[in-house]
């Protein structure tokens, strides 16, 4: 006997499942909208149907197969825990088209941001070095004399002394006559200052071209 109940569960669950792989999209969310049997199903098989598509479209815009994916489930979220507030407007299929735009416009800035703080240290150091007290302006790109000129005269000093003159905490604090953590405090507060202007900057030139 338990075993035909549990033979007529499996078979009325696979039963449910085909019926639900044949609705259409706006059936699918009807079921997904009411929370009623068998939604959690209706809501998997619907954001399913859309993962290839939802991938092939950020794989376009980012051309990078991880970033993709990792978009992807971003936007797979995204709609599943919004699905209850769609309020059929347009399509499906033109909704999760607004969301996955979205998704992809907030990873392409927020990638953009890494990269340029990732690297700024760096960058920073490969034009600071030629930098001397007397000689300003020689073999440095305008990009970093235009946000050197934008940073405080206490930043664009520790940042003379750390990548221009190749200081130690340490030498900058006796230069400055400042305790060593003070020193730190202000190599860090000069950097956060540099990337600020610097991604201000980016911005800018970004917005003119």
């Amino acid at each position: 006997m338990r075993d035909a109940c549990e033979n007529n569960k499996k078979a009325n669950k696979i039963s449910d499942k085909h019926m639900l792989t044949q609705m259409s999209d706006d059936a699918l969310i009807g079921v997904i909208q009411k929370r009623g049997i068998g939604w959690k199903l209706a809501c998997n098989l619907l954001l399913q149907r859309y993962r290839p598509w939802v991938f092939s479209f950020c794989l376009i815009r980012l051309r990078n197969p991880q970033d993709a994916q990792d978009v992807t489930q971003d936007v797979i979220l995204r709609v599943y825990t919004a699905l209850r507030r769609f309020e059929g407007r347009s399509s499906f299929k033109t909704w999760l088209h607004a969301v996955a735009e979205n998704q992809v416009r907030t990873f392409i800035v927020r990638r953009a941001r890494y990269v340029q703080v990732e690297h700024i240290e760096a960058m920073i150091e490969s034009h600071l070095h030629v930098y001397s007290v007397q000689d300003e302006h020689e073999d440095s790109s305008d990009e970093v004399r235009l946000v050197l000129k934008r940073v405080s005269p206490q930043a664009r000093e520790v940042l003379r002394l750390r990548f221009a003159f190749d200081c130690s905490l340490e030498e900058i604090a006796g230069t400055l006559g400042i305790s060593l953590s003070a020193a730190k405090m202000r190599l860090y507060r000069a950097l956060d200052q540099f990337k600020a202007h610097y991604i201000l900057a980016e911005q800018e030139q970004a917005l003119a071209a």
